[in-house]
């Protein structure tokens, strides 16, 4: 019997829960005097702002104290890392880890401990943020002058040490490279990145032609020895342990095989290898003096 009065009122207690939920009452609009909501921060509003005469103070601080370790833009020296490339003062707070690390330093390290004011502390946390700032954001990187190299000694190492006149001429496949760029800057970046920037990943940009890397005239070539003494040559796409993929002109698709033990054996053929051996031999004077003569090649 008692189970007769409890399923009643517990009916009746839930209908009345639920006719006491109403939907909470709209929002008032707001007044025609407020404000427009902020819009979106652009790109140069999302940059870190920095005092400039704190910059400058923790930069001299810097040279003074850590310099003779850290080299004189923190960027390391002969003995101390790079300091903008710290975990502790990435993630540091206007200078209180900092402050926290440099009274204890590291011993074992032989960092030193230093106690500096607070304000000094600042300074120096202020300027190491602004580096960091300053070179994560390279796309703003604005250079000024890249031709400052001899182009008559660029002209000499080409047909010398460089040793470039073996495959190239001025008069031929050079005629007009220094027109060919729009700026010098790119012209360079061609002799110490033979092939270029990678693509990036994504839809090509609006006007941009995305020709796959095995498609285009410096692709790595790639010859393939089958088992029965076949050899199949052409554009490498992909080479493993596992597999192995070339881009067939005749065909004008993809043909792949399974690899295991090295075998079917390949032979890789690059014709920008000269080049590539040569970006551990170029010396800084070799590169402006190459610009500079380049530049002249209109």
């Amino acid at each position: 019997m008692r189970f007769t009065y409890v399923i009643p009122v517990a009916a009746v207690l839930l209908s009345a829960a639920r006719l006491g939920a109403q939907p909470p009452p709209a929002a008032p609009p707001p007044p025609a005097s407020a404000p427009a909501p902020a819009h979106p921060p652009t790109p140069a509003e999302g940059t870190p702002k920095f005092d400039p005469a704190a910059v400058e103070r923790g930069k001299a601080l810097l040279v003074a104290q850590c310099g003779f370790c850290h080299g004189s833009n923190a960027r390391g020296g002969q003995q101390g890392p790079d300091l903008t490339r710290s975990d502790l003062v990435q993630s540091d707070e206007n200078g209180k880890q900092l402050a926290a690390f440099l009274k204890v330093g590291r011993p074992e390290l032989k960092m030193p401990k230093f106690d500096l004011p607070d304000k000094d502390v600042v300074d120096l946390a202020t300027f190491l943020h602004a580096t960091i700032a300053s070179v994560s954001d390279r796309d703003k990187y604005k250079i000024l002058d890249i031709v400052v190299g001899d182009p008559k000694a660029g002209q000499a190492f080409f047909n010398g040490a460089g040793r470039c006149n073996t495959c190239h001429s001025p008069e031929g496949d050079l005629k007009g490279v220094g027109a060919k760029y729009d700026d010098v800057a790119t012209l360079q970046g061609r002799l110490v990145m033979p092939r270029g920037r990678q693509r990036r990943r994504g839809p090509p940009r609006p006007g941009q032609v995305d020709v796959p890397p095995y498609l285009q005239s410096t692709a790595v070539k790639a010859t393939i020895t089958l088992p029965s003494g076949e050899t199949v040559t052409g554009p490498l796409v992909r080479l493993t342990d596992f597999d192995v993929t070339i881009y067939d002109p005749a065909a004008q698709q993809t043909r792949s095989w399974l690899r295991s033990g090295g075998r079917p054996a390949v032979t890789l053929t690059d014709p920008l290898q000269a080049h590539v051996d040569m970006v551990r031999k170029w010396t800084d004077t070799d590169i402006h003096n190459m610009t500079a003569f380049l530049a002249t090649l209109k």
